[in-house]
């Protein structure tokens, strides 16, 4: 369970060669969290404020002023109306705070005119027990850093702003997880929470979006990749409105996979289908060997007429030849088909139980023949064309298969 931050930030303008990215990376945490407004009457509720800033560098870095912009007033956009109710504190040795109430800030320094601030280090700033006012809203507290690279003398400010949401006393959104936080592919995700006091609740998720409102568990069927849900919650007081997001992962054991493009440097094993979908093409860029089981192409398929005419036809594409011969009366030995090209034949022939197929292999451009051997019995015999790749609607002559005997097309 997290609660997502509303974080901005803002680069410095650096001369070339500067440390990439924000001298320092702040994170919020509040007690209580999240924090809520002061009564109207009565003792005011307060907060502690800890904001966390860590160095995203192996570089050090020297700073000479850390500065909280705190929103001061009565409004919705404020956070507090006394600036002066909190003690503030920070982690640096030897800094000083000094507040400025007609600024509106709290000012930190170093007894000296800079101190370093060290690879994989950071610090800590606190604002201890402050005044909350008392209008629901989202306060935007802005860091500024002032800061260069170590030993250097061009210095620079970087801006984090954190949005912190002031809600109602009786407002309550927690504890939200998953029963499950790993299960199979297509299993079943069981939410769970606490809420109270909120005027909308969503839950979110890939494309979805249910209202959830004065429910506390949900649960979402057939989930088959990983997934992170979202459980966001708006109030509203007269005109102002506060957000509070809270998201909770599951994980896919084997999940299905969407990418938009996907480059494998290696071999590719599908233990299922290999689908391409209607109006997509399967593009191989090198040869195909089909060593194990059957091989079935769905897509354009093209059954050409059994005609004394067209009993030879050049391969449009490189694809495969079917030949079926159905088996209608007399016996099973008598009904047989052949269907050859580039020297190999392949002989289709009933068998007890149905009818009789061959397939064969056929290149690009090459010859194509195929005939039927059998008695004056009538027979049903078709030739299919699956071709690897689109061929024009045009290119032979669809039809149902024609009845055939031994003296030729009925």
């Amino acid at each position: 369970m997290a609660t997502v931050p509303q974080i901005t930030a803002t680069e410095s303008d650096a001369k070339n060669g500067a440390l990439a990215g924000q001298a320092l990376h702040f994170e919020l945490n509040t007690n209580p969290d999240p924090v809520r407004v002061s009564p109207s009457t009565g003792d005011p509720a307060r907060a502690d404020l800890v904001l966390v800033g860590s160095r995203r560098s192996t570089l050090p870095i020297d700073c000479r002023k850390i500065v909280l912009n705190v929103p001061t007033g009565p409004n919705s956009p404020d956070l507090t109306s006394d600036l002066n109710s909190a003690t503030p504190q920070i982690s640096l040795p030897g800094w000083t705070a000094t507040t400025n109430t007609t600024a509106k800030t709290i000012t930190f320094t170093p007894a000296s005119g800079h101190a370093t601030i060290g690879r994989d280090e950071g610090v800590t700033v606190q604002l201890m027990g402050l005044r909350i006012n008392t209008v629901v809203g989202s306060s935007p507290l802005r860091i500024d850093v002032e800061w260069a690279e170590s030993g250097d003398d061009y210095w620079s400010t970087d801006s984090t702003t954190i949005d912190i949401g002031k809600f109602p006393p009786d407002f309550v959104l927690r504890n939200f997880i998953s029963e499950d936080l790993v299960i199979e592919n297509g299993g079943s995700v069981k939410l769970n929470w606490e809420s109270s006091g909120a005027s909308s609740l969503r839950l979110l998720y890939d494309a979805a979006d249910v209202n959830v409102l004065n429910l506390s568990t949900y649960t979402i069927n057939n989930v088959r990749h990983t997934t992170v849900f979202y459980l966001r919650a708006t109030v509203q007081v007269g005109g102002n409105t506060v957000e509070r997001i809270l998201s909770t992962t599951v994980t896919v054991r084997i999940p299905d996979l969407e990418v938009a493009n996907l480059l494998v440097n290696g071999a590719i094993t599908a233990k299922g289908e290999l689908i391409a979908p209607a109006g997509h093409r399967l593009a191989v860029k090198g040869e195909v060997a089909f060593e194990e089981g059957a091989v079935e192409l769905l897509g354009n398929r093209q059954v050409f007429e059994v005609d004394a005419s067209v009993r030879k036809f050049t391969a449009p594409t490189d694809g495969l030849a079917v030949l079926t011969v159905s088996k209608l009366s007399g016996s099973h030995d008598v009904h047989q088909g052949y269907i050859s090209s580039g020297g190999l034949t392949v002989r289709a022939q009933p068998r007890s139980g149905g009818a009789g197929s061959a397939t064969l292999p056929v290149l690009k451009g090459a010859y194509c023949d195929y005939y039927y051997d059998g008695p004056t019995a009538v027979a049903t015999v078709r030739v299919t064309w699956i071709p690897f790749g689109r061929v024009a609607d045009s290119v032979l002559v669809e039809s149902e298969p024609a009845t055939v005997n031994e003296t030729g097309v009925n």
